[in-house]
C-alpha cells in the first residue's frame, strides 16, 4: 500500500514555525482545524502587531513613548487567567512594553518603512506551492533592504527556519534577497542578525525542500514533550489521548 502523504497548496511561516514547536499540536489545528482556544502567545503577537501598525500609521511628530505606552493601554487585552500565574502575566507585559519601547524608540523616525505587518503570497515552481509570509517590519538601507520579524522566546531551529523562508520568499516576490534578517525577542531583548548573500537563495530553497518533504509525512506529527510548549497548552486533553493521523490538506 502506497504511503498516505498530506498534499500542500500553500506553505506559510506559521505553519513551519508552528510545527518546529510541536508537530502535533499543528496537525490538531493546521490539519484538522480544531478549534481551541488562542493561546497568549498568539495574542500577545496579535496585540504587537495591532500596536506596531498603528505606531506606524501616524506621523512622525506623533510617535513617542508617550503614545507607546497609549498604544498598549489600548490594544491589551490579555488577562491573568490566561497565564500559569498573575506573577507569569505581570512579567510578560513588563517584558513586552519595555523591549516595544525599545525597538520603536530606536526606528521612530523611520518616515515610512517598507512593509509594516503585510502579507503577501508567491508562487515558487521549485518547491510546487505557494509561500504565504507576514513581512512584521522591513526598511529601505543603503544596499538593499532589511526584515525584522517579532518572536516571544529565541527557539534556534524556529529561526533558522523561518530566515530560509523570508529569503525564498523575498526572492521570489521582490527578485532580491534583504541584506539582514533580523529577530527580535520581545521577552528576552536580545537581537539575532543574519547577514545575507545573494547564493544563500539556493541552501534555503533547498531547506525548504526539506521542510516541505517532512510536513507531507504524517508519520512527523508525534507529540513534542517540551514542557515550554506544553505548559498551558490548550490539546492537553487531545494530547493525552491515542489517536491516528489522518491524511487532509494543507490549503
Amino acid at each position: 500500500m502506497e504511503p498516505i502523504k498530506v498534499h500542500i497548496k500553500t506553505l506559510s511561516n506559521d505553519h513551519i514555525e508552528q510545527f518546529i514547536r510541536c508537530p502535533y499540536k499543528f496537525y490538531q489545528q493546521q490539519l484538522l482545524l480544531k478549534k481551541t482556544s488562542i493561546d497568549w502567545k498568539q495574542l500577545v503577537q496579535v496585540t504587537v502587531h495591532q500596536i506596531i501598525k498603528t505606531y506606524y500609521s501616524k506621523p512622525v511628530e506623533y510617535r513617542s513613548n508617550l503614545y507607546v505606552l497609549q498604544l498598549i493601554e489600548k490594544y491589551w487585552r490579555l488577562k491573568p487567567n490566561m497565564f500559569s500565574s498573575p506573577v507569569h502575566y505581570y512579567d510578560v507585559l513588563a517584558k513586552v512594553s519595555d523591549y516595544l519601547l525599545r525597538f520603536l524608540g530606536k526606528k521612530a523616525h523611520v518616515e515610512l518603512p517598507l512593509f509594516v505587518f503585510e502579507k503577501y503570497s508567491v508562487y515558487v515552481e521549485e518547491i510546487q506551492s505557494n509561500l504565504s509570509l507576514t513581512i512584521d517590519f522591513a526598511a529601505w538601507t543603503e544596499k538593499s533592504y532589511t526584515v525584522t520579524k517579532f518572536i516571544l522566546d529565541d527557539h534556534e531551529e524556529v529561526k533558522n527556519a523561518m530566515k530560509d523562508f523570508i529569503v525564498v520568499f523575498s526572492k521570489q516576490a521582490f527578485k532580491k534577497v534583504p541584506e539582514q534578517i533580523r529577530f527580535y525577542s520581545l521577552l528576552t531583548g536580545e537581537t539575532t542578525t543574519y547577514h545575507i548573500a545573494p547564493d544563500d537563495y539556493q541552501k534555503a530553497i533547498l531547506q525548504l525542500h526539506i521542510v516541505k518533504s517532512v510536513l507531507m509525512e504524517p508519520k512527523h506529527f508525534q507529540k513534542n514533550y517540551a514542557s515550554s510548549e506544553c505548559e498551558n497548552c490548550p490539546l492537553q486533553r487531545e494530547c493525552a489521548e491515542e489517536g491516528d493521523v489522518r491524511p487532509t490538506l494543507l490549503v
